[in-house]
C-alpha cells in the first residue's frame, strides 16, 4: 500500500467536517510516511561479484568467432557483457522462465579477457546487487551468461559465449562463496565469481525477517541486540521501552510509571 493510499484510508476515519488539529495532521503524515518507507525498503540483498573472465580463443558457444566467421584463428575480439538471473530454487533450472528474484544485464565490460575488479565502466558496479523485501529462503538458482554484444539494443541479436547454471544454498551473513567454471578445457572460457547474502541495516535473523530500528522518542527508548531483540535504555521498560522506571535508593524498589 503506497503512502497516498494510506493517507486516503486514514482520512476516512476523520469527523465528517474533516476538521483536524495540528497534532492529528502530524500523526497522519507520520503514519503515511512510515507505510511508504516499509513499502520501498529492502530487508536484504544477494550480491554477486564477477572476479575474472577469460575467453582465450575469442569464440562463441557455437564455435564461431565473434565476428561470425569460422576462421581457424579469431582476429576480432568479442564485446563481452554479462546477464545474471537469480530465481527461486529449481531442481532442473529452466533458463527461459522468469527470474523471480531479479534479472540484470551489464553494459559491455571489455574484450576476450576481463580483470573485472579493476574495471571502471559507466553503469556497472561490482558486486551486482539483487535487493529483496521478503524472508530469504536460503536456497536459490543462479544463471550467469556471457554474451557478445553486436551493438544492437535487443539481446536476441547478441550471441551467447557461455552459460553457467547453479543451484545452491547461501546463509545470511556468511562469507563470500567462490565459484569457478571452465568451458572447452584449459584453453577455452574460464569464469570466476563469488556471492553472498547480507541483511540491510536494522534487519536481523536467518532470513533478514526481524526488523529492529533503535529509537529514542515518544514511541520508544531502545537499542537492538545482535539478533534484533529490543534492548531498553536505562530508565525505561515495557515491550517497546516506553514506560519510565523510577528507582528509590533507600528501599531499592522499582516503580513503573504508566
Amino acid at each position: 500500500m503506497r503512502a497516498p493510499t494510506v493517507l486516503i484510508a486514514l482520512l476516512g476515519f476523520l469527523p465528517q467536517d474533516r476538521s483536524l488539529t495540528v497534532a492529528q495532521i502530524i500523526i497522519i503524515c507520520d503514519l503515511a510516511n512510515i507505510m511508504f518507507y516499509f513499502q520501498v525498503l529492502s530487508s536484504g540483498s544477494f550480491e554477486l561479484r564477477i572476479k575474472s573472465f577469460t575467453n582465450s580463443l575469442g569464440r562463441l558457444s557455437s564455435g564461431q568467432c565473434c565476428d561470425g566467421s569460422n576462421s581457424e584463428q579469431c582476429v576480432a575480439p568479442c564485446r563481452t557483457k554479462f546477464r545474471v538471473c537469480l530465481k527461486i530454487y529449481q531442481a532442473n533450472i529452466d533458463t527461459t522462465s522468469p527470474c523471480t528474484f531479479g534479472d540484470i544485464t551489464t553494459p559491455v565490460l571489455g574484450g576476450n579477457s576481463l580483470d573485472v575488479p579493476n574495471l571502471n565502466v559507466e553503469g556497472f558496479t561490482n558486486p551486482i546487487v539483487f535487493p529483496f523485501d521478503f524472508t530469504w529462503p536460503g536456497t536459490f538458482s543462479l544463471i550467469v551468461e556471457a554474451w557478445h554484444d553486436t551493438n544492437d539494443t535487443s539481446r536476441s541479436d547478441d550471441t551467447l559465449i557461455a552459460r553457467m547454471t547453479k543451484q545452491s544454498i547461501a546463509d545470511v551473513g556468511g562469507p563470500w562463496n567462490d565459484e569457478e567454471q571452465r568451458w572447452g578445457g584449459m584453453s577455452g572460457v574460464h569464469l570466476k565469481l563469488s556471492y553472498r547474502v547480507t541483511c540491510s541495516p536494522h534487519y536481523y535473523g536467518p532470513g533478514c525477517e526481524v526488523l529492529c530500528r533503535p529509537r529514542d522518542d515518544s514511541f520508544g527508548h531502545y537499542t537492538c541486540s545482535s539478533t534484533g531483540e529490543i534492548v531498553c535504555k536505562p530508565g525505561w521498560t515495557g515491550d517497546y521501552c516506553s514506560k519510565r522506571t523510577y528507582y528509590i535508593k533507600q528501599s531499592q524498589s522499582t516503580f513503573n510509571y504508566n
